[in-house]
């Protein structure tokens, strides 16, 4: 099962090497931190980043949640392990995993989604990450690159920032 830990905005892989030296490897599959490229502009030239995906966020993948949790209580960077209750913590609903997977591939990086951007703006999803979700955009920055994505995540409405890729609608039709 999937859990989520809630840290210091910009600590997420710190947080996630320290959980990943300090729990036992029994106790943890996987410790990671969702990235999502998307394009930047350095000095004129478009350039391909990664950034975190779920700011404040590391996740966690074990099927023992009551030996997990006592271990992270030691983990110093640890701000709390989110759960529904107070004293204990509880997976990610079979959904929200699965959308984390869905826009993710194997190393849990969102690459960017290629798009086309016609009349009014209006953005068609070629291929990528975004593919499923276009009817979710709340906000584009074409001039960033990035689409913003309104999802169901932890009981509630959570905004995604996505990478896009621009293309060229002619190109399409040849």
């Amino acid at each position: 099962m999937w859990y989520v830990i809630q840290t210091l905005s910009g600590e997420e892989e710190k947080t996630a090497d320290v959980i990943r030296k300090m729990v036992p490897s029994n106790f943890v599959q996987e410790c990671f931190v969702p990235k999502r490229e998307r394009m930047k502009k350095f000095h004129g030239n478009w350039n391909k980043v990664e950034e975190v995906l779920f700011r404040g966020y590391a996740f966690v993948v074990s099927e023992r949640p009551g030996d997990l949790y006592e271990e992270l209580r030691r983990v110093p960077r640890l701000t709390k392990v989110l759960g529904r209750e107070m004293d204990f913590f509880f997976s990610l609903s079979e959904k929200e995993e699965s959308l984390v997977r869905e826009i993710g591939d194997k190393k849990h990086k969102t690459s960017l989604s290629r798009v086309t951007v016609g009349e009014g703006k209006k953005i068609q999803v070629i291929d990528g990450p975004l593919k499923g979700y276009a009817g979710n955009i709340v906000k584009m920055n074409l001039h960033k690159r990035e689409v913003t994505v309104k999802v169901e995540f932890m009981d509630r409405e959570m905004e995604l920032k996505m990478g896009i890729a621009m293309v060229d609608a002619g190109l399409m039709m040849g």
